[in-house]
């Protein structure tokens, strides 16, 4: 009989030289990937027999990695390992199918025993007969009653030409192009769902077209692509992706199918210029329509028994029932955020309902809960606006990176927190938190650090911006001693959020309103101030020597997208003799040329400025972030001459002292 096979899955080098020598010892046969795409290719290609997978890796995540093994292939053992683990993400990786969850360090003899045990397991359902886990699921309930979506899933099973998916956000055109997938010839090749707007202009090539260092045998034809929101594709690749589905001779670079979906209509995005013409019409040879769920409205109770069957069986409890009443108030609601909206709103009610009790009327939440008249006298109650409510995420969220500071290899995972919870920094593995607070402030030098007993967090300002602009109220972010840099600026906290997307909570906000001047520092050098205002505003002067000089910018808050665009994307900047000196004292180890600017003999010295007043857009990006530790959105004018961290934290603190008990 043949050795077992092992795929070790991680990108440090010294941990694979380890695991690789200890398993072959042990009479495994090793192969190694150093990302996740790498590994998905190899489980294609030639499925081992069990994968050692780490939760940390570049591009992909350990977590979606297990998803699509175990979707394609459940017949593979998956052991996760994680130098940072929670109990979340333990339980999280079992319930995705995950054998075993093991810390770093790890101890030898337990790593082997896990490997062995899982490997016994997978010998044992081999001898009882065949695996059934490569039948085809069944197509979901939402589909199956769509007698058009239905037929059309079925005809387009049937060819592997390139497919349009169109329809409204929320329809589940990702789960149609699964469907689809899973129909055809090719359903054992992975299913990789790409996300244009969030990928980058590199990383889309290598996975529509070729990877770089990779042999043939290892081409995007191993796979099926699914590009959701094809309107962000780059100009540049759609040309790439129009002559590559043009011509035979590309063909082979290309996925084995490419699905692409949208919620926008393309045809005016071609007629402004945005789209092109000819990608569209190849595209538009094959497309499939989703409908919105309102068109179903008689089908939501059995939509929602079915969904609440799935969760049970996943959660292995009793599924929940409705009364009649709240049947009534879920069939009338017009679910603008379509199957998406209804299955995030039954989630919700799931946790908070327990299973025993029948889910009333009182159990739903607005809008779903309350009639046009209700929802009127409530917010006369209340007064003429009703108060914004409060903000998490609806499911956790994972990033990778560096410190600026440290250079270490670090990561967070952002998970939501219940009304009133605040925003918590918790250490990645343990149970240590710090609240985030001005009394928490233990440091102000180069970055904003927070500390409570022997666990500290540096350089949180850029996160806590993002947090204040998206009025995220409450959350934990696990995390290490340092938050990552990525590229400088606060762009990737952006996009991190969006994909946790966001869960409106039940209980309201109200804004900290500045109802006088307060100031901080020295009027002749760097000082900062607040004044009372309708809105929210920033404006910062900064004097520095060239190539900065004086300059001037000035932020008004009227929603996260403008942010997004005008100050998220500014990056951190320092003069060479400053981060020689730093780096000398054990700061900015992780300052690459790629993650801050340089500056030096009164020019940049390593990249192209995003906006002519990237720096002081950068000031604004940090004190957006510091004051966010007031705990509340700010309505007021705040005007900085000059200051940096310790200002911004000297005013918050001053505030804070004037605020009523």
């Amino acid at each position: 009989m043949s050795k077992p096979r092992v795929l070790i899955v991680d990108d440090e080098k010294n941990i694979v030289s380890s695991l690789h020598g200890i398993l072959e010892d042990e009479g495994y046969r090793i192969d190694t990937a150093d990302d996740g795409l790498d590994a998905l290719e190899q489980v294609q290609s030639d499925p081992p027999d069990l994968v050692l997978l780490d939760i940390w890796l570049p591009g992909m995540d350990g977590i979606e990695v297990l998803k699509t093994i175990k979707t394609y292939h459940p017949e593979i053992e998956v052991l996760i390992m994680s130098g940072h683990g929670t109990i979340d993400t333990a339980v999280k990786a079992t319930k995705l199918g995950a054998f075993d969850f093991i810390e770093k360090p790890f101890s030898l003899d337990q790593l082997v025993q896990s490997v062995d045990k899982a490997l016994k397991l997978k010998q044992t359902r081999v001898d009882q007969g065949p695996h059934n886990g490569n039948s085809k699921p069944e197509l979901p309930h939402c589909f199956q009653i769509m007698v058009d979506v239905k037929k059309k899933i079925k005809e387009a099973s049937r060819h592997n030409h390139p497919m349009l998916i169109q329809g409204a956000p929320g329809t589940g055109k990702e789960f149609v192009a699964q469907a689809i997938h899973m129909e055809s010839k090719n359903s054992r090749l992975p299913f990789m769902k790409i996300n244009c707007p969030s990928r980058s202009m590199t990383s889309l090539q290598q996975e529509l077209f070729v990877r770089k260092g990779k042999s043939s045998a290892s081409t995007p034809g191993d796979r099926v692509v699914y590009l959701k929101n094809i309107e962000a594709l780059s100009p540049t690749l759609q040309d790439k992706l129009i002559q590559a589905l043009k011509s035979e001779d590309d063909a082979p670079f290309l996925p084995a199918r490419v699905f692409a979906s949208t919620s926008v209509d393309l045809s005016r995005r071609v007629e402004r210029g945005k789209f092109r013409k000819e990608l569209l019409d190849i595209l538009s040879k094959n497309t499939l329509e989703v409908p919105p769920l309102k068109n179903f409205k008689d089908n939501i109770p059995i939509l929602v028994k079915k969904y609440f069957e799935e969760l049970a069986e996943y959660g292995n409890y009793t599924p929940h029932s409705v009364d009649d009443e709240a049947m009534e108030r879920l069939v009338a609601y017009d679910w603008p955020g379509n199957l998406k909206e209804l299955r995030d709103f039954l989630d919700n009610i799931a946790r908070k309902v327990h299973p025993d009790d029948v889910i009333n009327i009182d159990h739903l939440p607005p809008p779903v809960g309350l009639d046009e008249s209700e929802a009127i006298s409530t917010a006369r109650e209340k007064g003429a606006s009703r108060l914004p409510r409060q903000r998490t995420l609806k499911r956790s969220v994972v990033l990778c990176g560096s410190g600026l500071h440290s250079g270490i290899k670090t990561g967070l995972i952002m998970q939501p927190l219940p009304p009133n919870s605040g925003i918590i920094f918790g250490h990645i593995s343990s149970t240590a938190t710090i609240p985030a607070k001005p009394e928490n402030v233990e440091s102000t030098e180069y970055s904003t650090c927070i500390k409570k007993g022997f666990f500290s967090v540096g350089t949180i300002e850029h996160i806590m911006a993002v947090l204040h602009m998206y009025r995220i109220n409450n959350l934990l972010i696990k995390i290490g001693d340092e938050a990552p840099v990525m590229d400088g600026s606060a762009k990737d906290f952006c996009q991190l959020v969006e994909d946790g997307e966001f869960e409106e909570q039940d209980s309201p906000y109200e804004e900290l309103v500045i109802d006088k001047e307060y100031s901080f520092g020295d009027p002749k050098g760097a000082h900062i101030k607040i004044a009372p205002c309708d809105g929210f505003e920033v404006s910062y002067h900064m004097e520095y020597p060239e190539p900065i000089g004086t300059m001037d910018y000035t932020f008004k808050y009227e929603n996260f997208e403008g942010f997004k665009k005008e100050i998220a994307p500014a990056r951190t900047f320092g003069f060479m003799e400053e981060v020689a000196a730093l780096t000398k004292l054990g700061f900015a180890s992780g300052g690459k040329l790629d993650n801050f600017i340089m500056l030096g003999d009164g020019k940049v010295l390593n990249t192209e400025l995003r906006y002519p007043d990237e720096f002081a857009r950068h000031k604004i990006l940090d004190i957006l972030g510091d004051f966010y530790l007031l705990g509340k959105p700010i309505r007021g004018k705040i005007s900085a001459h000059k200051s940096g961290h310790t200002q911004n934290v000297g005013l918050i603190k001053t505030i804070q002292e004037n605020l009523p008990n």
